[in-house]
């Protein structure tokens, strides 16, 4: 889209921070030769010199560190301006700390130009001049010839907004010592033939403009809070896209768009109910990164289906509100997280980021974290929390002796009968004679629940494992499909037979081994006692862990305050020393000045003297 091109333009002043920039400026101007509007991006960082210039006209060519700076790819420049219109013309201006010479640069990329005169290689005309120490007087800087210069001249003239050369000198006014200025002109248009970019919605904003078709009609109070919301407007506006395309922005810069600065905004500060997760991804065979995820709740929340998550890369938004998580239902609503992924690559474009096995982890990582987060917090903005039981563990059977029971599956919910029990009231084996029905669950000897159907076996808890004294009666029987709830009276008879098989239990616990029924299962208990001290010990080690991971956060934050003054500091030794440049020029031109005034002086004096002389010969003469 076309805020993400100016998006590129607002890198490369970014960039310029380390070389002194203290603002980019952003305007809507006048075509002078047409007066269509133009758009004007202008920031006062260190400028180019002709061989820079050259470069950073030319495809493919970069020569920013990736380390630290947001641009790797040499192409932002060229596909920004032309997504934006197809003509740019550039004015910069740059001043060399070693040689202590300025020089100043003119650079034009224009589509029209070669569309219109044939050309099939990318031709770029450019002017070069050298300054004096006072920056009034400019002379022609030759890097061929005088024809191949005066021929860039008439091009450029033909085809820019500007007439004569005058006019072009006339736009390095205010750029001062150092800076560069970008003129975007012919702006496209959209398919209605209007303009892609609104100047005229807000004076004080540039928009994207939308067709009526595409503007919500719904005018409730939670589409309106929804429209108003950061992760829809910066989707259409410059100003909100801009607050937060950077997750810290520069101390001491501005982004100046129509004469009032951007208002950064933080989004990870605007959350409600927030938690601080640490990720670390396996990058290589044996290198692992570490990245803070800060998640919480929109400050609107539930009232507004807004959720995602922002993530940056060295300090430049990516992917904004990137949706890990969808679901047609409410889960997952309001949840919003920011997190700075360097250790991934993103795409050249700057929208999103290659696709490979540690991005498709980062996903579904997040997932997780939405869903996780979500089942924790979600009763704090109104909905209702959701318990989940404890899952109980399978209990061992005793193996203390052997088991002699049939392997074929016990029925559990038919009615007994006579021919099925022995005399001793124990439940025999149901033979191929006797399968059990359709729907009712059986239990294999190994403590196996068994459906009769197509159903997969499920293991039974302690809970489920009753000792097979007597079959359960039929009132209680457990079907699968069915969804009638037992009556109160099956509850009772199923409340008596727990009981009853309670005490059975405890009375085949206290004969021994050898006195037991082959029949007889029992189901070993655990120890309360021991469950609890390892929860204690479980809580001790969790508190612990939580202690170490926030000094790990407190430690790491920290750290990037310290690497953010030492960037400050190098800013600021950056600026100084370019300041004592400017005063060493500054005193080297006043000393000339006052150099030229004293010979002035004395040259007068001595006009004076001898003017004098021969007032008092003529004098003389005369008397």
């Amino acid at each position: 889209m076309s805020l993400a091109a100016i998006a590129e333009l607002l890198d490369n002043a970014i960039d310029e921070v380390s070389n002194g920039a203290t603002y980019v400026r952003l305007d809507k101007i006048k075509n002078a030769r047409e007066g269509s509007p133009a758009l004007l991006v202008q920031d006062n960082g260190g400028g180019m010199s002709p061989d820079n210039i050259r470069q950073c006209m030319s495809l493919g060519y970069s020569l920013k560190n990736q380390k630290t700076t947001i641009g790797q790819y040499g192409n932002g420049f060229k596909t920004s301006t032309m997504r934006l219109g197809a003509d740019v013309i550039v004015f910069t201006r740059n001043r060399n700390l070693k040689t202590g010479k300025s020089t100043q640069s003119i650079g034009l990329l224009s589509y029209t130009f070669l569309r219109k005169t044939g050309h099939e290689d990318t031709v770029v005309p450019m002017l070069d001049y050298e300054l004096d120490a006072h920056l009034v007087k400019p002379s022609v800087l030759l890097r061929t010839t005088m024809d191949d210069w005066l021929s860039n001249l008439n091009t450029i003239i033909k085809w820019s907004p500007y007439s004569s050369e005058q006019q072009l000198l006339s736009q390095f006014n205010d750029i001062g010592w150092h800076g560069t200025k970008v003129i975007i002109y012919n702006l496209w248009l959209n398919d209605d033939g209007i303009l892609e970019l609104d100047f005229d919605s807000d004076e004080h904003d540039i928009q994207l403009r939308v067709a009526s078709k595409e503007l919500p009609k719904n005018h409730t109070l939670p589409s309106l809070l929804s429209n108003e919301h950061i992760s829809n407007r910066y989707q259409l506006s410059l100003r909100a896209y801009a607050s937060i395309l950077y997750l810290k922005l520069p101390e001491h810069f501005k982004i100046i768009l129509r004469g009032q600065p951007v208002e950064h905004y933080d989004i990870a500060e605007d959350l409600k109910f927030k938690e601080y997760i640490i990720y670390r991804p396996q990058i290589g065979p044996s290198k692992e990164a570490s990245v803070t995820t800060t998640i919480g709740f929109s400050k609107e929340a539930p009232m507004i289906n807004v959720h995602g998550f922002c993530v940056y890369h060295r300090n430049r938004l990516i992917m904004p509100f990137w949706k890990v998580f969808q679901e047609n239902s409410s889960r997952g609503r309001g949840v919003i997280g920011v997190l700075e992924a360097n250790f991934m690559e993103p795409a050249h474009d700057k929208q999103d980021f290659e696709r490979t096995s540690v991005f498709l982890r980062l996903e579904g990582r997040l997932k997780a974290m939405t869903i996780e987060y979500w089942n924790l917090h979600s009763h704090l903005i109104g909905y209702k929390k959701t318990i989940r039981p404890k899952q109980t563990a399978p209990q061992p059977l005793d193996t203390s002796r052997p088991n002699t029971t049939s392997s074929a599956p016990l029925v559990t919910a038919t009615e007994p009968s006579p021919t099925s029990s022995s005399s001793s009231g124990q439940p025999r084996a149901s033979g191929p004679s006797t399968p059990p029905r359709a729907g009712v669950e059986t239990i294999d000897a190994d403590g196996t629940l068994q459906p009769s159907g197509n159903g997969a076996a499920t293991p039974l808890t302690s809970v489920e494992r009753i000792a097979v004294g007597n079959p359960l009666p039929e009132k209680v029987k457990v079907e699968k499909g069915s969804r009638n709830p037992p009556s109160k009276r099956s509850r009772d008879q199923e409340d008596s037979l727990v009981e009853a098989s309670k005490r059975q239990r405890s009375s085949s616990e206290a004969v021994p081994l050898a006195s037991r029924g082959a029949g007889d299962i029992i189901a070993s208990t655990p120890d309360n006692g021991a469950f609890v001290v390892l929860e204690q010990q479980n809580a001790i080690l969790r508190q612990k862990c939580a202690e170490y991971e926030l000094r790990e956060r407190h430690w790491e934050q920290k750290l990037l305050m310290l690497e953010q003054r030492e960037k400050d500091w190098e800013v600021k030794v950056s600026t100084l020393e370019r300041e004592v440049e400017e005063q060493k020029s500054k005193y080297v031109m006043l000393m000339s000045q006052m150099k030229s005034l004293s010979a002035t002086e004395a040259q007068a004096s001595k006009r004076n003297g001898v003017l004098a002389a021969t007032t008092g010969v003529i004098k003389s003469e005369r008397s």
